[in-house]
């Protein structure tokens, strides 16, 4: 198949300035927290959403499309919903919440009929280095659980609750169809 689809250029660009978007909240995160450990975390988590929107850029040019602005990517709808996170927890419940939407999808679109050796070959990269997105997360969110248990699983039920609505509204508008 040498052929891709208008849409899946969108996806592509989507994705993109969603990993560019969720790159620089947690670089600017990275720069306000004084913890030796979790700027290490920020800064390499901040780093690899970085070099995964530009690994979608080269992808989609690959594929003849053409990076686009992206007001509305996942992040900006998150903010609509939720409003800006406004503690150190929310923005890693949020991104926690995130990072396991993306694992989940991108196992989605690795399973569409169709999907470009080139797009199979970056979702394949992505879907190993998010491993590690939701393995760092995890452990400063347990950690958390021992002194605020209840706030952190109410802060995370909360968020996952709006990303399914996101989510079901972005497969709508993006044509994903689940894989029977």
């Amino acid at each position: 198949m040498n052929q891709v689809e208008s849409i899946e250029l969108e996806r592509l660009n989507f994705y993109r300035a969603s990993e560019l978007h969720g790159g620089m909240v947690l670089g600017q995160l990275a720069r306000r927290v004084r913890d030796p450990e979790l700027i290490v975390e920020l800064t390499r988590h901040s780093a690899e959403e970085v070099v995964h929107a530009h690994l979608w850029t080269e992808t989609l040019l690959a594929l003849g499309g053409v990076p686009t602005p992206v007001r509305d990517t996942y992040q900006a709808r998150y903010a609509r919903a939720l409003g800006a996170p406004g503690s150190l927890l929310q923005v890693l419940a949020l991104t926690q919440v995130f990072e396991r939407r993306v694992f989940r999808h991108f196992h989605l679109h690795l399973g569409l009929p169709g999907t470009h050796p080139r797009v199979r070959e970056t979702l394949e990269r992505m879907v190993e280095e998010e491993k590690h997105h939701l393995s760092w997360v995890k452990r400063w969110l347990d950690r958390q659980s021992e002194k605020r248990g209840h706030e952190v699983r109410r802060t995370l039920s909360r968020y996952a609750h709006v990303d399914a609505l996101i989510y079901q509204r972005l497969l709508d508008e993006y044509a994903f169809r689940r894989a029977a």
